[in-house]
């Protein structure tokens, strides 16, 4: 073959047909970012296309992962706010408030709602079945100003009377009762008012002067707040029945539970309340849970680091794939070098790569990650069939189902740290790139 059959056999490296046409309309440095990058049979390609999926699978474990904890943060906070008081008030002195509705209907008057309760430990039985349980006795007229157990009943009625009781759906799923069943409550007041301490350290028992009987209850209701602790701990009982129960006189109460139109601006409330009851303790529900919410923080931002460092490992394989195509185009850079291209020229090339491929791997991977929140419950019934256990167990994460929140704060800051790491990815192949001598370039023969 001649010298002139070659030449004409040979396509001209830097603007081959089928692409000028589709892209003659860029810029050089973009025109030139796309080129290399368009898919072809060969090494380069499927590198390139690996280091895409690198930024993908990195965009969505992240952006999954945030998303859960985001909804962890929010379903247990809505959680407790619905079954937890704003503002609970708790008598200093005493174990007891004396006329608490007085007190509750001052707390009224300036805007708080407000219930009195008498909360405590109890023992529930059910045949042979024992177990502790939380004791919540309430005012059903007033309680539903300051929770949201009366719109959480499932099954059954919420006003209970004497004798009547409001369940969770785990506990009454795990005991199999249902409305109308009948349980026993063991008092502590009873069981413990025959057992002295001495000074010395000893324990004196005395006999009792009447025959100890439990409490008896049915079901009333059935309620469901989501959050499995609350579902399989809590019971709610008449405040005079749950007053019997432990011992107290009628019109007591252990504490009043307030609610609040602006609960997280709460600090002015409090100090009406502290205004309204100086001999009493007044907490806020952040108090109460201040070690829950912190933790939940801590994790999630610590958890979005250590995520972090998957997009940041893609970028590796990115930063190879640049180097890759610089060595292989070593040639053509000598050549655009001594036709006057640049030095920035050269860099934009590889550095638009990067945010090309930076572009690509974050759409595609926000895309994927949001079809998977999508379908969360979906592919975990799928895991634990697979699996043979359930991979989101209430008992262990304390929620109903798996939880996601996809905030655009979260988003923003995931795009915005994929891109910036694509991009930086790219610096290192563009210098080396624009670095090059063209008299040395052009003796590579690539």
């Amino acid at each position: 073959m001649g010298l002139m059959e070659k030449r004409k056999s040979r396509q001209p490296f830097l603007f081959p047909p089928k692409i000028t046409k589709e892209y003659m309309f860029l810029p050089a440095d973009m025109f030139l970012a796309l080129r290399y990058l368009r898919p072809k049979r060969t090494f380069v390609s499927i590198v390139t296309l690996l280091s895409v999926l690198g930024p993908i699978l990195g965009v969505a474990v992240l952006l999954i992962v945030s998303a859960i904890m985001s909804g962890f943060d929010r379903d247990i906070r809505k959680g407790i706010m619905d079954m937890q008081a704003h503002l609970q008030v708790y008598p200093l002195f005493s174990n007891t408030f004396s006329e608490p509705e007085k007190l509750a209907e001052k707390l009224r008057k300036k805007g708080i709602a407000a219930s009195p309760v008498i909360e405590g430990q109890t023992m529930m039985q059910v045949q042979n079945n024992i177990l502790p349980k939380v004791i919540r006795g309430i005012d059903p007229k007033t309680e539903h100003s300051i929770s949201n157990v009366k719109e959480s009943v499932k099954y059954g009625h919420y006003e209970i009377k004497e004798g009547e009781a409001l369940i969770g759906l785990r506990l009454a799923n795990q005991l199999r009762l249902k409305p109308g069943d009948k349980f026993l409550l063991h008092s502590p007041a009873r069981l413990t008012k025959h057992v002295k301490w001495k000074e010395d350290g000893s324990v004196e028992v005395s006999k009792p002067d009447e025959v100890y009987l439990p409490e008896e209850v049915s079901v009333a209701g059935i309620y469901s707040m989501g959050v499995a602790d609350f579902d399989e701990n809590i019971i709610f009982l008449n405040i005079d029945q749950a007053a019997d129960l432990y011992g107290y006189q009628w019109d007591t109460a252990t504490s009043i539970m307030c609610r609040v139109p602006e609960p997280l601006e709460i600090e002015p409330y409090k100090e009406i309340a502290e205004g309204i009851a100086p001999n009493a303790d007044v907490q806020t529900w952040q108090e109460r849970n201040q070690m829950l919410f912190g933790t939940l923080k801590v994790e999630k931002n610590l958890m979005t680091f250590l995520m972090a460092f998957i997009v940041l490992v893609a970028s590796f394989s990115i930063a190879g794939t640049l180097i890759t195509v610089v060595v292989q185009k070593t040639r053509e850079i000598g050549v655009m070098k001594a036709v006057g291209f640049g030095r920035m020229m050269i860099a934009r090339v590889f550095l638009f790569q990067g945010a090309i491929i930076g572009v690509i791997g974050t759409f595609l991977g926000t895309c994927l990650g949001l079809l998977v929140i999508t379908f969360r419950k979906q592919i975990a019934a799928v895991l634990s069939f697979i699996m043979g256990h359930d991979v989101f167990p209430a008992e262990l994460y304390h929620l109903e189902a798996i939880p996601a929140q996809v905030t655009i704060g979260d988003l923003t800051f995931i795009v915005i740290l994929s891109l910036a790491i694509c991009v930086s990815a790219a610096v290192v192949p563009a210098i080396y790139a624009s670095s090059l001598q063209p008299a040395k370039a052009l003796q590579e023969d690539n």
